[in-house]
């Protein structure tokens, strides 16, 4: 069984998406935990601020089944698979991490975004602090420690709209 790490944000209708997803991927792999939820603002456009976090789960679907998967619970939720990247969503779900693959094509693995996006970066921090980027091999507490744009977000205080 594969580990596999999701990133899941929304900033449209937030509460209710986030929740949708999360039950979603929860249905279709084995759960294993989630991040607390962070608010942010829209990185690469103007728009409402997003809800983001990031789960872990196992799984015996490949990378492209779980990739698949992923983006149709993303269109069960009003996305469009032709919306532009950076524009507001109703949810989004990438796969940051599948075990330690390293993949250059599609999907991404593992995701770039990772070192690059605070609402990325510390919800993973946040779960899987010892675990070691397969490329840069230094822990996600590290990276988190050593990321400059920390401000960029923050935890929520009540997330009783997610039951888990």
């Amino acid at each position: 069984m594969a580990t596999v790490f999701l990133g899941v944000g929304s900033n449209i209708d937030r509460e209710q998406h986030i929740l949708s997803g999360v039950i979603a991927l929860a249905e279709q792999f084995e759960w294993r935990q989630r991040s607390r939820v962070f608010e942010s603002r829209a990185v690469g456009f103007a728009g409402s601020d997003f809800y983001n976090l990031v789960v872990e789960v196992r799984t015996d679907s490949s990378i492209q089944q779980v990739w698949q998967c992923c983006k149709d619970i993303e269109e069960r939720n009003g996305r469009s698979p032709n919306s532009p990247k950076y524009s507001p969503r109703s949810l989004d779900i990438d796969m940051l991490l599948y075990d330690d693959e390293l993949n250059a094509e599609h999907p991404q693995l593992p995701r770039a975004e990772i070192l690059e996006n605070a609402f990325v970066l510390w919800p993973l921090a946040d779960i899987a602090p010892n675990r070691k980027h397969p490329l840069v091999h230094k822990t996600y507490a590290q990276l988190w420690r050593e990321y400059q744009g920390q401000q960029q977000l923050a935890p929520l205080t009540d997330e009783r709209w997610l039951p888990f």
